[in-house]
Formats: C-alpha cells, sequence, structure tokens
C-alpha cells in the first residue's frame, strides 16, 4: 500500500497542488477499479478525458487527483503538464524509495510467457509481483509498479513498445537490475520503420541497466552480438539450444521436445514442461537464466517450470466437447510468432488445420509476409488452412488448393463446425485487431448451447 503525500507526487512531477496536503493508499486511472484513498490520474485518450470523471472518482472514494487544469470539484489536485508522463514520474519516484530487485522482460515474441513462467519460480523463492495480462505499456508499467505490495522481494515487469524510444522511457520509470530481450521479430514494422528499428528500441533495456546490472541475451537470436555490444562490462548470461549458451537444453532425441534436462552453470535438472512447442522450450530457458540471475537455486526454478500453466490466447490448448483439439494463440501475432505456432500445430496428430486472421502493422511488406506464412505452412504439412482478412488472403493463395478464405469471421465460423472432429487439431491466430478470439469463443458456445448447432 502507498503512504504518499500530494506535496510529494507535486515534487517529483513538477506539478502545482491546489487543495490540502492529503497522503494516497494507491493511483488508478480508472473510476470503475479505485479504491478508497485512491490518487485519481486523469488521462486523454481517444475517445475519453479522465478530467470529466472526477466527480464519478470522488463517489468512487478517490482523495486526490492529478490534473492537467483545474476542475471544479471538491478533490484536492495537483495540476501537471502532461499527466500520462507525470504518471511515471510518480512511479520513478516510487520506485527509488523501494528495495526491490526488478526485472524486465521485453522482444517481438513470448513477453508474457516468460513473465508469467518466471513469477511463477520466483514467487515459490519469495513474495513477487508481476504485471497483470499485458500492463506493459506506458500505462500499465507505472500501475504495476504503484500496486507493489509492501512486502514485495521481486518485480516482474513486462515492456512493451510501439514505437521508437518507448522501452528507453519504460526503463527509466522501472530501473531493472535484469533485464531480458526475449528475441527480436518483425512487429509494428509501420511505426519502427525496420527490424532493425525494433532491435534499437528493444535494445535500451540492456543500455539502462546500472553498472551491476545483468543482461540475459538470447544467444539463438539474430541480434545477440548486437545485444552484447551495448551490455559493455556488465554481467552477462546467455540462453539457447546452441549447447555452448550458459544456460542450453539437452534432450534426448533429435528433436525439440518438452521433456528435457536443463543444463545451467549452477547444475542440470530435469524438466518436464507442460506447455508444449519449440518456442515455449526457449521460453522456459529464458525465464530460468532471469531465475537464476536472481539467485533463485536451480530445485525452485525446477518445481516452478513443471506446474507452469499456458497463458490465455497463447498456444493455450483446449479439448474441445467434439474431441478436436484446439489450440488458442489468438492474442497477438506477428511473422515469427505465426512460424512458432505452425511449428507446434505440424507436430500434432491427425489432421491438422491453421485457421487464421490479419497481421496488422507490417508495412508496406505485409503481403509478402502473409504469403510466407502460407507458404510455410504448406512446407510444414498442414493439411488444410483456413483464413479471414484481406492480408489473409495472400497466404491462402500461397498455401494452394487445400486453402480456403471467408470474408468474414461468420463464414469462417461456420466451415470450422464441420471439421470439429475427433483426432482435428486447429489452431487459431491472428493479431489482436483481427479479434481471432472471437471465432475460438463461438466454436465453444455452440458446444454449450449458447449459439448455433451442437458439435457432434
Amino acid at each position: 500500500m502507498l503512504n504518499l503525500d500530494l506535496a510529494t507526487v507535486a515534487r517529483c512531477t513538477g506539478g502545482t497542488l491546489q487543495g490540502a496536503d492529503v497522503r494516497v493508499s494507491s493511483v488508478s486511472t480508472d473510476t470503475r477499479k479505485l479504491a478508497d484513498g485512491a490518487l485519481f490520474v486523469a488521462l486523454r485518450g481517444d475517445r475519453h478525458d479522465g478530467h470529466g470523471f472526477l466527480d464519478a472518482a470522488a463517489q468512487a472514494g478517490a482523495v486526490a487527483a492529478l490534473v492537467e487544469h483545474a476542475v471544479g470539484c471538491d478533490l484536492p489536485q495537483v495540476i501537471v503538464a502532461d499527466s500520462l508522463r507525470a504518471l511515471g514520474d510518480i512511479a520513478a519516484e516510487v520506485r527509488r524509495q523501494r528495495s526491490l530487485c526488478v526485472i524486465g522482460i521485453t522482444g517481438s515474441n513470448g513477453k508474457t510467457t516468460v513473465k508469467s513462467l518466471l513469477a511463477g519460480i520466483l514467487s515459490r523463492h519469495a513474495p513477487t509481483h508481476f504485471s497483470a495480462g499485458s500492463y506493459n505499456n506506458e500505462i500499465g508499467l507505472p500501475l504495476t509498479l504503484l500496486a507493489t505490495p509492501e512486502d514485495s522481494r521481486f518485480v516482474v515487469l513486462e515492456m512493451g513498445a510501439g514505437k521508437p524510444g518507448d522501452i528507453d522511457y519504460l526503463v527509466r520509470i522501472a530501473q531493472p537490475q535484469i533485464g531480458l530481450v526475449n528475441n527480436i521479430a518483425p512487429a509494428h514494422l509501420e511505426r519502427m520503420g525496420s527490424i532493425e528499428g525494433i532491435a534499437e528500441t528493444k535494445g535500451a533495456l540492456y543500455s539502462g541497466l546500472p553498472a551491476d546490472g545483468i543482461a540475459v541475451i538470447n544467444a539463438d537470436d539474430a541480434f545477440a552480438s548486437y545485444f552484447s555490444s551495448l551490455v559493455g562490462d556488465r554481467r552477462v548470461i546467455r540462453f539457447g539450444l546452441d549447447p555452448r549458451a550458459d544456460v542450453s537444453a539437452r534432450f534426448s532425441g533429435n528433436t525439440v521436445e518438452s521433456c528435457f534436462t536443463l543444463v545451467t552453470p549452477m547444475g542440470e535438472a530435469r524438466i518436464d514442461l507442460p506447455l508444449q512447442g519449440r518456442h515455449n522450450v526457449i521460453n522456459a530457458l529464458a525465464a530460468a537464466s532471469l531465475a537464476l540471475a536472481a539467485g533463485v537455486p536451480l530445485a525452485t526454478i525446477r518445481s516452478g517450470l513443471e506446474v507452469a500453466v499456458a497463458v490465455a490466447g497463447r498456444t493455450s490448448r483446449r479439448d474441445h466437447p467434439s474431441g478436436a483439439l484446439i489450440i488458442d494463440d489468438t492474442y497477438n501475432a506477428n511473422p515469427a510468432s505465426f512460424a512458432a505456432a505452425i511449428d507446434t500445430l505440424a507436430e500434432s496428430d491427425g489432421v491438422r488445420i491453421l485457421v487464421i486472421g490479419d497481421m496488422r502493422e507490417l508495412g508496406r511488406e505485409a503481403w509478402r509476409l502473409h504469403a510466407d506464412i502460407g507458404a510455410l505452412a504448406r512446407s510444414q504439412g498442414i493439411d488444410r488452412l483456413y483464413a479471414v482478412g484481406e492480408l489473409s488472403r495472400a497466404a491462402a493463395h500461397a498455401f494452394g488448393d487445400r486453402a480456403r478464405h471467408f470474408s468474414d469471421q461468420a463464414e469462417l465460423i461456420v466451415a470450422l463446425r464441420g471439421e470439429l472432429v475427433a483426432g482435428a487439431t486447429l489452431l487459431v491466430k491472428g493479431s489482436r485487431g483481427s479479434a481471432m478470439d472471437k471465432v475460438v469463443t463461438a466454436l465453444f458456445a455452440d458446444s454449450n448451447g449458447n449459439g448455433g448447432r451442437h458439435a457432434a
């Protein structure tokens, strides 16, 4: 719980206090989620302006507000030039006052999964706080820091970037001692410009570590050497499937499997990872490396990994009453995460069906990158491809005769109902803006009697 007076808020934000110097016990940007004693931060958005909700905030329990201009209400107010920046300033101030081990995680793919795996490990070792869902931007990350319980020893923060400079800004707020860029892949190219621009933006996590910080680097990533150049004299832990890495996996056969031996400088441990796919083995290596950097014993790392639970919408496996398996990977998508998903689907038995929506923000290369997905799925032996969205038409064309393209999700869902038979595996994926989660929801709603026909 916070115990912050408004004079301190005004000082660290460069703001002006208007009204009583009260103390606040939490910070919120949403009147629906306010707790008694909260500081309400009035943010301007595309559809709403928080300055119009101060009365509602007061009724919900707020005792003060952070605003960009004085608002006529009874709440004491700290007036600042930019309430979003001021939110970050408050979080940075609170971070400086706390003795915490903060771990920052960024990358193009796997951030949330690595965060969840690491939080599961650390929670077995000491009190741990971590960002909920994808609270990984300039709003969510400060709110996560400000909600850190007093007894927490570790804080695990996911850091997202949609444009140049985002990670640098978040690092200045969070001041992490341990950092990971999980990987680099084409994502947000419209705003980042190039894959090199993505690496530069996310590499700010390494540049921002303190002199005694620890950089965890994916040795298998194409930008590993570049990231190493940013680290300087800081300690480095490298992980990857390459056996020369500090932390690696050894398999009983020639294929990457979820059962493997974790090889570390602290010894070896046999791991039976509940998550499927080559990419999740790499995510587990990343989480193990971060835990080692934080001083966690190998036995604790092993036990944490072996009770891991798939994050909703990220290759989470769901048994359909028809006997089909639906792999829900609908949270988001870019070319690299699509390739990982196809690898996972290719490992399945029976009829394998890839269901795709558009990938967003890929710029001028979007059509080619979608075609690449279709060609990859065909080369991996996927049996059928169902696509919706204009860009996904390129994937269907590249896949060939066993692909179908649909004008909307309603048509797609009708067609998919006919594929829900015992032994079939359907993997559903697309960018968040494509809302492919609605397809998964509809297929399971049918089986619950909430729409359409029941699966046989």
